[in-house]
């Protein structure tokens, strides 16, 4: 009798042995890596993941086993019954496939231990199977105890080994399983190995058609390349992919999809860099510039988003490529983009880039079918005098561009003293703005609006006017822009419109009343709601309110607009075109909108018998609202050649300070008091 444990201590090829145990660290590692990919894979992939890794690590387990095998000469005849053979690297492979799943569908609990310990046992099952196909010039005489540790290292190290896949405290974790694998496959295959001894028998003979030492270590090579050449590949090709697909997403995420500049979030980024190396270097000097298209809305609303997007991808394309070291550029909204540079000595070199960047910008583009060209305003902020903090730079840089855009004739412009100061007035404004409703700060004045024919009153145009405490009357035009930037012109147009609704209702004479509406009001969906409630608590006829609109209102959402219109005209309210003449699509916007009056802007009355073109423009649309059938009213009328003009042009109303100042309402009241008392008498 001989124990083979013996044998294996003392009989053995060493280079066979260690091939084993290599095979089984390679083996372990694919698998465990593999492993790892599988449990966050989904759907399909996290099916392939886990055949794929069944027969790697299936395939593992058999030629471990059986390459240790090889490495053991008894001295005598041996060899290996094909079908047993067979079927262990099946069970491997099954038994693998099993405990992947376990691992892969249980999330919670003690599933990936369950599945370690059924990898543990397929171990084991391979082991015993793969002996009982083991033939030998006699019998094999098992020790059921040894059998049993055997069997249980095998399961308590695979359940450690796939509770380290499933529950990594580091990055490193999968180093750790990998070593608790190759210990889960080698001490059950040693342990089982000394777990039986052999009685030799002349009566045993080995069959002549059992696999020989020399054909198992074929097939075992072939097995296993094919397999681990799979695996690898796969391994190789998956993760190409997925740094590629991280790559284009990286990408995606710092770039703007359409031109493909550096977006926003690239800029932070670039600008914490930047943030750094001026608090490492005080030689270090940088520049923000902020950068806005001139006439880009229109460019899309003329011709369409398809022109607007090539030449947004056009200039871009011309701003990236004519960027030089330490400069940068980056789109951060629909028409805007910032520009950092660096290493500059003076501020003229940031002013030469700026203009070149303009240069640039302002060459015409041409599209398939026309020529575009926009302008562009362009602020200025450096580390030069305005500080070392990037995200003030950057707002000062912005605060010149508007400056910039606010004077046509400058379209570059250097942050200064004067503009802090306009914007921390700009600030103080709108704070002040915000309390002045709540404060009672707002009055209403009535304009009258006269027949041209018999220059009776018909009504009054009310207009807001805002008494600040410190700074006395502010103009109109200083303060409604504002509000309307800001959105406090929704609720300070429904005071106005409530004032103003109340104050006709109280009358003595039937006079209309004309309220302008702001794009900001109407695009609120609960406008219509808001208009129908002041009219039940005023108590006005629909028919005496008239609501003024300007095109702005129209272009920006014509269809939503078109409904709102339609439901105030289904109440009574008639609607005025306010400022015709003004935009650009003022033919087309009369044609599909149902308004009731036009108003002419006050721009083309001023001197109109002086002046032929403004002659023109006024002919042309009192033909236009005659053609049309709507009534037409002009604004601004302050002289009596004015007056005589329109009514030889047979204008229907006119309002100016030709029939006085706008009233207060103290003096529209006493105004509308003796009207009624001069119609009675």
């Amino acid at each position: 009798m001989y124990r083979v444990f013996a044998c294996i201590t003392q009989e053995h090829h060493y280079g066979m042995l260690v091939l084993a145990v290599i095979v089984c660290v390679v083996g372990s590692c694919l698998s465990i890596l593999l492993s790892r990919r599988m449990i966050h894979a989904s759907d399909r992939r996290k099916l392939l993941q886990l055949s794929l890794t069944s027969i790697i690590g299936g395939a593992t387990i058999w030629s471990t086993h059986f390459i240790a095998m090889l490495a053991y000469d008894p001295g005598f005849d041996h060899g290996y019954e094909v079908v047993f053979t067979s079927i262990s690297l099946a069970v491997a492979i099954l038994g693998l496939l099993i405990s992947n799943a376990i691992l892969a569908i249980g999330k919670r609990g003690p599933y990936h231990l369950i599945g370690g310990a059924f990898f543990g046992l397929s171990v084991s099952a391979m082991h015993y199977l793969g002996m009982s196909a083991y033939l030998l010039p006699g019998e094999i005489i098992w020790e059921l105890d040894r059998q049993l540790i055997s069997v249980g290292l095998g399961a308590f190290l695979g359940a450690i080994s796939y509770h380290r896949i499933a529950r990594p405290y580091t990055r490193y974790c999968w180093l750790g399983g990998t070593v608790l694998m190759v210990a889960a496959i080698c001490v059950m295959h040693f342990t089982g190995m000394s777990a039986f001894t052999v009685l030799l028998d002349s009566a045993y003979q080995v069959p002549p058609m059992a696999i020989s030492d020399e054909n198992l270590a074929m097939l075992i090579m072939a097995v296993t390349g094919v397999i681990f050449i799979i695996g690898f590949a796969s391994f190789s090709i998956e993760i190409n992919i997925e740094h590629e697909t991280r790559g284009q997403l990286k990408h995606a995420a710092l770039h703007d999809p359409l031109t493909g500049l550096p977006n926003r979030m690239q800029l932070t980024q670039k600008m914490a860099a930047i943030a750094k190396r001026l608090e490492e270097a005080e030689t270090e000097k940088v520049a923000v510039l902020t950068i806005d298209l001139n006439l880009f809305k229109q460019v899309n609303d003329l011709h369409g988003h398809a022109v607007g997007d090539t030449v947004l991808t056009t200039i871009a394309a011309r701003l990236s490529q004519n960027l030089e070291a330490d400069e940068f550029i980056a789109r951060t909204g629909g028409d805007e983009f910032v520009a950092l540079k660096r290493d500059f000595r003076r501020v003229d070199q940031v002013n030469a880039f700026a203009e070149r960047l303009h240069a640039l910008i302002v060459e015409p583009i041409d599209t398939a079918t026309i020529s575009v060209t926009v302008g562009a305003s362009i602020g200025i902020a450096t580390s030069i005098g305005e500080g070392r903090e990037l995200d003030k730079l950057l707002h000062k840089s912005d605060l010149a561009m508007y400056r910039a855009k606010s004077e046509p004739e400058c379209h570059i412009c250097l942050f200064t003293a004067e503009i802090d100061q306009q914007s921390h007035d700009r600030l103080v404004l709108i704070n002040d703005l915000r309390n002045a409703l709540e404060n009672d700060q707002f009055e209403l004045v009535y304009q009258l609006q006269n027949n041209l024919n018999s220059l009776e009153p018909t009504g009054f145009e009310v207009l807001l006017r805002w008494n600040h405490p410190d700074r006395g009357r502010i103009p109109p035009d200083e303060f409604i822009p504002i509000a309307e930037e800001t959105g406090l012109i929704r609720d300070i147009g429904l005071w106005v419109l409530r004032t103003a609704c109340q104050e006709a209702s109280d009358w003595a004479d039937s006079y209309n009343v004309a309220v302008n509406v702001a794009p900001q009001q109407l695009v609120q969906p609960s406008f219509v709601e808001h208009v129908a409630d002041i009219l039940m608590e005023s108590r006005l006829p629909p028919e005496r309110l008239e609501l003024e609109i300007t095109e702005a209102s129209i272009i920006d959402d014509q269809a939503h607009t078109l409904k709102v219109m339609h439901r105030l005209k289904g109440m009574g309210i008639r609607i005025a075109m306010d400022d015709f003449g003004t935009g650009y699509s003022s033919l087309a916007t009369l044609q599909a909108f149902p308004f009731d009056k036009i108003k002419i802007d006050r721009s083309f009355v001023r001197d109109v018998h002086h002046n032929d073109q403004r002659a023109a423009i006024v002919r042309s649309t009192l033909l236009l609202g005659a053609a049309l059938e709507i009534p037409v009213l002009a604004e601004g009328v302050e002289l009596q050649d004015e007056l005589d003009f329109l009514r030889s042009e047979k204008c229907n109303a006119v309002q100016g300070f030709y029939f006085g100042q706008p009233l207060s309402r103290d003096e529209m009241r006493k105004f509308v008091t003796a009207s009624k008392q001069s119609k009675a008498s």
